[in-house]
């Protein structure tokens, strides 16, 4: 790979790791079945060809050249490397009070590989609860090569008002402990805590502005922003070329956020017509992470989830059904979000849900692959299966256009032209 190129890349968040940009090997992918993600009839007995990290070619009857890698992918559907919007990847180890930020750094990245096996080449961390900056360390390592994992693009913490979804409101008043998130009021606290983001690596920031159902005392429904802060935090965002996205569910913080310009709306549960019309005449994006609310509910007690959360959580499911299936219905654009506060191996069960609240099974596809290439700005690298794009390629048994939950068991991964799963069910000539 020109080398100007590989340092362009990079500085985008794009892992491009070293082996594979050094390999200039061809590869053939056989499928049985080939979706894009351009949203047309999926091609059936096609060939995806890779040389080093690039598709050069994908088709029925395509020439092969001699001497290349074959992958036997004929009883499989093969679709773009899948893309996580919403994650954070530190959960599942510990809780945040009992570790270091060393220890989190370890857990990011073992999940970040976890996310990778699963067919997720590429992720958004939208916040961790560490006092520093332990996700920016594992991204630049990936990117560096130095660990296999997804490409990832990190906002390092949520940003909240005081007793907002950010602040760790069920502390003692008398304890005296620095929250790991970071707690903002008034715009000058906002554009100080942005530009100090900007200066540790973050790629994008994270508001929250509402209250959450994780969060202690707060209540989904409030807007814990006030409209000059969401201005100043936009325009201090959009100043360094940057994107900015928003925890949002009660219905006036999502159309604040949006009618001050915020990039992306993070679960947007309560959205109604009104909220649903201004995103639409903006174009801003909704990512509505639909499985983690089930999950909190139905298994919550279980893993020790307290009770006012699950209280909330019940009490939101109903009417956040029957809202996002409008946004849905009304064409919002939509991207993948898990918020995988559980076993992130489970993340892309919320294609299932997508599906189940409207969207076709091409479009929760196009969710995790096009459009969430949209929303980082990297559609000319990614997001479809496509002559000149990075080779990320996934395959699965079956066909999800019949069957979304196929999605959640991946046989065979690529990142870059780098073969980095390959089950028993794929075999690889030399």
């Amino acid at each position: 790979m020109n080398p100007s190129l590989r340092v362009g890349l990079l500085l985008l968040g794009l892992s491009v790791p070293a082996q594979a940009a050094r390999s200039q090997d061809t590869a053939v992918l056989r499928c049985g079945r080939v979706i894009d993600a351009l949203g047309g009839t999926p091609l059936t007995n096609a060939v995806i060809l890779v040389q080093g990290d690039r598709i050069t070619a994908v088709g029925q009857g395509t020439t092969v050249p001699p001497g290349a890698r074959e992958v036997d992918l004929r009883a499989m559907t093969c679709l773009p490397g899948l893309t996580d919007l919403h994650v954070h990847l530190r959960h599942t180890n510990g809780r945040p009070l009992e570790l270091s930020s060393a220890d989190k750094a370890l857990g990011i990245l073992k999940n970040a590989q976890i996310m990778l096996q699963s067919g997720f080449t590429t992720v958004r961390d939208r916040g961790e609860p560490d006092a520093y900056y332990a996700p920016v360390a594992v991204k630049n390592a990936v990117a560096r090569g130095d660990f296999e994992g997804p490409r990832m693009f990190v906002a390092p913490h949520m940003m909240s008002a005081t007793g907002g979804h950010g602040d760790h409101s069920y502390l003692a008043p008398d304890l005296e402990l620095e929250v790991p998130n970071r707690i903002i009021d008034g715009p000058d606290d906002v554009r100080k805590a942005i530009r100090e983001e900007f200066k540790h690596g973050a790629d994008w920031i994270k508001i929250a502005v509402t209250g959450g159902v994780m969060s202690a005392g707060d209540n989904p429904n409030v807007t814990t922003s006030s409209d000059e802060e969401l201005r100043a935090a936009v325009e201090e965002t959009h100043r360094h070329f940057k994107k900015i996205t928003v925890h949002a569910i009660g219905t006036e913080g999502i159309k604040a956020a949006v009618r001050a310009g915020v990039d992306c709306v993070e679960h947007g549960l309560l959205i109604d017509d009104e909220g649903i019309r201004l995103m639409k005449e903006r174009g801003t994006w909704l990512v509505p992470t639909i499985y983690v609310l089930n999950y909190v509910i139905d298994e919550g007690p279980k893993v020790g989830y307290r009770e006012e959360s699950i209280r909330k959580g019940k009490a939101l499911r109903e009417e956040r059904d029957r809202r996002i299936r409008a946004a849905f219905a009304a064409g919002v654009k939509v991207g993948f979000g898990s918020d995988n506060i559980f076993p992130v191996k489970d993340s892309a069960r919320e294609f299932a849900e997508l599906v189940r609240l409207g969207l076709t099974p091409m479009q929760a596809i196009q969710a995790a692959t096009v459009n969430a290439a949209q929303v980082l700005g990297i559609e000319k690298d990614l997001g479809t299966l496509q002559t000149g794009k990075l080779a990320d390629v996934v395959a699965v048994a079956g066909n999800p256009l019949d069957n979304i939950r196929t999605l959640e068991d991946v046989k065979f991964v690529m990142q870059a032209g780098r073969v980095v799963k390959r089950q028993a069910q794929t075999s690889l000539t030399p």
